[in-house]
């Protein structure tokens, strides 16, 4: 009897689907199955398997392993293993089947690829009728899994031998050559100015950076922006960089750098200084400027927006506010000009008092090293109960582009002092409230997360006080995989508003901080109209005393709006200063021990809207940091 016959007799009691269904399989050389004398693909099986298959992408993602009492095709053979690459989607379908019954269970151990998750696995065990491998593998290498079905669900009844075997081969990702997504843009400034060049750069791996002038490396000039603290005619010349990594390299465009030698006559003699007024009173800022035929323009810097824009009529050496408005709120700087040569001031902070004023959110996006966990933190006035969205956002920021981006975050919230958490997600959609959870994250301005991402997102109402007595909590942030690091967003959003009988008064994130895209870059949103009185800090070595290990040795920090590039304070070593040692005592936050250490902190009155705190070492250096925000109010 021909093979064809023997399979004809074999499934001629089968219903008409299930023939139909072994026709598929047979026209289908994709499609191949695990057999055993104890299990069948009956009709109401191929149901399940055309849904399982639709999930991974259509049977043609599908990858499977066949025979009777022995595996058809044999382990290494062009089927099994089946092929992967990291960083690549992997989707793929394995089902065991035979006579007389449906598999309704599975056993499966082994060594699943890193990324790669089984739908439905608890332990060991799926129950279902067949399995759907999906997600993107993290990590190469050869990972052999031992397949084992039953008849009941649980692994009960009839099966459980024999022992098929599966096998996933993961490559190494292929090297990505750099290339340059922005060029270096020519620069014009005047003598003594501070200019930067910087370029944006794509490649896997990460690339380096060496910048060159007129074509000669630049001595320790090896991250994506170079800067020249004060210009002088002899840096006239052509800046590009070579990035480079293991795929290749390439060199930007030459941008030159024109300075122009200014008049010692003219020149900024009096900055306008940070000016605060009641709502409805007069204010003023004045710059004082000498040199010949003088003109003034004064500019705003629009909050979440990249150019200042021109102050209407302000065209003199003093900009007058006669009846001071909630609006003229912000940060403002005069463009002085002689002839063709302009100087701007430093900017000036204006503020009005009588409003309202909240901390309404705290984001902050850092680099976790495998393993790694970043720990933003908050505390809170009141008593009841306080709704927040709290989100740890990885696989979204690939999606817009961000390099090394976490493929799969979880987070927990657990109450200050406790080491169990209150509320765990691992993925956003997951969530009981995931349709409450979408639409208010919208109203508050989040950006959307895709339907089937693995960021994690909760909105809770947490207790007040705790389950420690007290009103904080820290959001423990990582990624699945404790082999796998990457890049990772932490947001904190207030869905009270002003109206809410519970505030936040604090806002902090501890987590490794480099340079360049390595950076902790914490930031925070102040809503309402009126002025806001803050304590900032930067803590590295005051965290040895309480044995962290690996702190930043000289921590600055610098207050940047948000969507600007301007500096509005900055601070290096606090100094022990009797305001700052006032402002530690009256927001609660702990007292530095040592008057003279390299932690930063300063005292800013701030009017509504969002801003960056930027952390570098002043040396240079990188290491653990902690990023803090109080309400002095």
């Amino acid at each position: 009897m021909n093979n064809l016959t023997y399979q004809f007799y074999r499934y001629r009691w089968l219903n008409f689907p299930a023939l139909l269904l072994v026709t598929l399989l047979q026209r289908t050389p994709v499609l191949r199955t695990l057999v055993t004398t104890e299990f069948v693909l009956s009709s109401t099986a191929s149901t399940v398997l055309k849904g399982v298959f639709s999930g991974v992408a259509a049977l043609g993602a599908v990858q499977t392993v066949a025979g009777a009492t022995e595996i058809d095709p044999a382990p290494e053979s062009a089927e099994n293993p089946a092929s992967a690459e990291v960083g690549v989607e992997f989707q793929a379908a394995v089902a065991i089947t035979g006579a007389p019954a449906v598999a309704a269970s599975y056993e499966i151990t082994g060594d699943i690829p890193p990324g790669i998750t089984i739908s439905g696995l608890s332990g060991d065990t799926v129950n279902a009728q067949a399995l759907a491998f999906t997600g993107t593998p993290t990590a190469a290498g050869e990972y052999v899994m031992s397949i084992r079905a039953w008849r009941g669900q649980n692994k009960t009844e009839l099966g459980g031998t024999p022992t098929f075997t599966y096998t996933i081969n993961v490559t190494a990702a292929a090297d990505e050559p750099p290339t340059i997504t922005t060029q270096p843009a020519p620069q014009t400034v005047s003598v003594g100015a501070s200019v930067s060049f910087s370029v944006e750069a794509a490649g896997d791996p990460a690339p380096t950076f060496q910048w060159q002038k007129d074509g000669a490396d630049i001595g320790g000039a090896t991250s994506a922006t170079f800067t020249i603290a004060s210009a002088t005619l002899a840096d006239v010349g052509a800046y590009a960089v070579v990035v480079t990594n293991a795929g290749g390299s390439v060199t930007s465009t030459g941008a030159m750098l024109t300075v122009e030698q200014v008049a010692a006559e003219f020149e900024i003699t009096g900055q306008p200084n940070n000016s605060q007024a009641a709502s409805g009173a007069s204010l003023q800022l004045t710059v004082g400027a000498t040199g010949d035929n003088l003109e003034y323009q004064w500019f705003k810097y629009p909050n979440g927006q990249g150019d200042p824009v021109a102050v209407s009529g302000a065209t003199g050496a003093t900009l007058m506010f006669p009846s001071l408005a909630f609006s003229n709120a912000g940060v403002y700087f005069a463009r002085v000009a002689s002839g063709a040569t302009t100087l701007d001031s430093d900017p000036a902070i204006v503020t009005v008092t009588g409003g309202e004023s909240r901390l309404s959110n705290l984001s902050t996006r850092g680099v976790i090293a495998p393993g790694g966990i970043l720990t933003p933190g908050f505390a809170l006035a009141g008593t009841g109960s306080k709704s927040l969205v709290i989100r740890a956002v990885g696989p979204q920021l690939g999606v817009f582009g961000v390099p090394g981006a976490m493929a799969d975050t979880t987070l927990d919230i657990i109450p200050f002092g406790s080491g169990d958490p209150l509320i765990s997600n691992d993925n956003w959609n997951d969530s009981a409230n995931v349709a409450d959870l979408r639409t208010t994250s919208g109203s508050l301005g989040a950006f959307g997360l895709e339907e089937s991402s693995l960021d994690a997102a909760v909105l809770a109402d947490l207790p007040l006080p705790n389950s420690q007595g007290n009103r904080s909590y820290t959001v423990s942030i990582r990624s699945s995989d404790a082999a796998v690091g990457g890049a990772a967003l932490a947001e904190v959003y207030d869905t009270d508003g002003l109206d809410g009988t519970v505030k936040l008064i604090n806002l902090s994130v501890r987590g490794q901080s480099g340079v360049g895209a390595e950076a902790l870059t914490p930031g925070f949103v102040i809503a309402g109209n009126g002025v806001k009185e803050v304590l900032v800090r930067v803590i590295g070595p005051e965290l040895a005393t309480f044995g962290v290990s690996g702190t930043m040795v000289d921590p600055k920090l610098e207050v940047i709006p948000l969507g600007q590039s301007v500096v509005i304070a900055e601070n290096d070593d606090w100094g022990g200063t009797s305001e700052l040692t006032a402002a530690f005592a009256s927001s609660g936050a702990f007292t530095l021990s040592d008057t003279t250490s390299k932690d930063a902190a300063l005292v800013l009155a701030l009017p509504p809207g969002g801003y960056t705190v930027r952390v570098s070492g002043a040396d240079g250096g990188t290491g653990e940091v902690l990023v803090e925000v109080y309400d002095l109010d």
